[in-house]
């Protein structure tokens, strides 16, 4: 999942700088010529949901993790305009961020289902308001995408953080934790991503 940032009208990739956004923690950084080796999926594996009862409540706070404007399905979306966006010129990126985009599709298919078993509707709504393509973060420069990508991760955490104190099932607590292992895989191929381009200058 990854949060909204202001959307760019440049579509042609340009390298960037910004220096605001945090660098790397060196427990990040494995070796960044080989980003590509890293995991995009942590070795947890996805809980059987069990103990199922109907909450309205629950179904909220899945629903906003699935579906509002910092969501899994804005995740996917803005993760497969990346892929498309850098494949003619940075293939090999396109197709790192391509593999994290299933993942995210996974979280997505997961949550969606959930909301089914708590007694919801998979309508890509929150309180009414559907979800819209304006969500997705159109920033189109390296390597200010990737680290804008790492900040939306790491917000994500922290929504599925603050969601686990949410809700009482326990299967979903262990879904909650099991993305999240997932985002912290991300954060690490980003950060490698980042460093593989600054040290090149390619990408």
């Amino acid at each position: 999942m990854i949060r909204l940032f202001n959307n760019e009208n440049n579509n042609s990739i340009q390298p960037e700088n910004d220096s605001t956004l945090t660098p790397p923690s060196q427990t990040d950084i494995t070796n960044p010529s080989d980003y590509s080796s890293i995991p995009s999926s942590s070795n947890l594996q996805f809980p059987e949901l069990t103990d199922v009862v109907p909450s309205v409540r629950t179904v909220q706070v899945l629903k906003r993790l699935a579906y509002s404007l910092h969501s899994e399905l804005t995740a996917l979306s803005t993760y497969l305009y990346q892929d498309w966006l850098l494949n003619p010129k940075c293939p090999d990126f396109a197709s790192e961020i391509d593999k994290i985009a299933i993942v995210e599709m996974e979280h997505l298919d997961q949550l969606s289902n959930a909301i089914v078993a708590f007694g919801g509707r998979a309508d890509m709504s929150v309180n009414g308001a559907y979800w819209s393509a304006r969500a997705v973060n159109q920033t189109s420069t390296l390597p200010l995408l990737l680290q804008q990508n790492i900040v939306g991760e790491k917000n994500a955490i922290a929504d599925y953080k603050l969601a686990i104190t949410q809700v009482e099932n326990e299967s979903l607590k262990t879904l909650f934790e099991k993305i999240i292992s997932d985002e912290e895989q991300h954060i690490i191929i980003f950060n490698n991503m980042i460093e593989y381009y600054k040290s090149n200058n390619k990408c």
